[in-house]
């Protein structure tokens, strides 16, 4: 009788909270992403944490702090892996910003408390700011972008703004300048793009033609490029990990965008010491034939650290 009676008031305060029962059913994940330890925050950052047993679905939360309210900017979930999610929407609004994950079922519906919250601030304007794709986004193998030890940045002892974004080829990145790079308002803009262009058939005409382009844009905002050459690819190891690649031939078009590189006024030989003695991405530097893993990113950051502090 007395379970009866109580009955109605543990229904309202289960409706009341949500399913009080289910919210509480996994402990808050892990955070593994490390923005704030980093000189800047990525402008795409990849949110990355423990998952835990028996889970599938996560939430991340990203809020702006404002003097009056927080303000919830942005709401993901991931849907590609169980431990991170990238986010496709660039931070350009200066501020501070935290994020914090829940476990969720297919239903988005919460199955644990948030996380603890990790901070991050967008400054802008900044000295140097790296445009890319993948090898400068970040990331290797089973490690995610937003960690220290997967971005060649980690490497430099100049603080690097992080502007790239994985998958990006010449004119993508083009078509995006304006909104990316302009908000930062960089003295020195790293260009490291035309390894997706050549992968997927482009001719070296169609990239220098677009990093041309990226050049006209640089001076004429007051911005100083820097070129990175492009690095080598290892195709047969791509073909093993599934990543596409043409059959046309890449090593030239390489050559001939490098050679192009090589007659600007800066330009930084970042492949050099990444390939073998046949022209290829060194296999003992790669895991999947595409990206420098962690000492393939440290040669990098370490060569490009040495020219910047050189040179300006």
């Amino acid at each position: 009788m007395k379970f009866k009676k109580f009955l109605p008031l543990m229904l309202a305060t289960c409706l009341l909270f949500g399913g009080c029962v289910e919210a509480k059913k996994f402990s808050p994940p892990l955070l593994t992403a490390e923005f704030e330890q980093m000189s800047f925050a990525p402008l795409y950052p990849t949110y990355s944490w423990e998952p835990l047993p028996k889970t599938e679905f996560y939430m991340v939360q990203v809020v702006k702090v404002e003097e009056a309210r927080d303000k919830i900017v942005r709401e993901l979930f991931n849907s590609e892996t169980f431990n991170r999610v990238t986010d496709w929407s660039p931070f350009t609004e200066a501020g501070e910003y935290y994020w914090q994950v829940c476990v969720v079922d297919k239903n988005h519906k919460p199955l644990s408390d948030w996380s603890e919250k990790k901070f991050f601030n967008v400054t802008t304007p900044v000295r140097f700011a790296v445009l890319g794709d993948s090898i400068s986004h970040g990331g290797a193998a089973y490690i995610p972008a937003g960690q220290l030890s997967c971005q060649w940045e980690t490497y430099c002892d100049v603080p690097i703004k992080n502007l790239a974004r994985s998958g990006d080829t010449t004119q993508m990145m083009l078509d995006r300048f304006d909104n990316d790079v302009l908000a930062f308002k960089p003295q020195i803009l790293i260009i490291m793009a035309g390894v997706n262009d050549i992968r997927l058939g482009a001719t070296s005409d169609s990239v220098i033609k677009n990093l041309e382009a990226l050049r006209g844009k640089c001076l004429a905002n007051n911005i100083t490029p820097v070129f990175c050459m492009i690095t080598s690819m290892n195709p047969e190891i791509m073909k093993l990990r599934g990543i596409p690649i043409t059959d046309g031939d890449w090593r030239e078009a390489r050559e001939q965008i490098n050679f192009w590189i090589m007659k600007t006024p800066y330009f930084i030989d970042v492949a050099e010491n990444l390939t073998d003695d046949f022209g290829y991405l060194r296999a003992d530097l790669t895991p999947d034939g595409l990206h420098p893993a962690l000492r393939g990113k440290k040669i990098i950051g370490e060569t490009i650290s040495n020219y910047l502090k050189q040179n300006f």
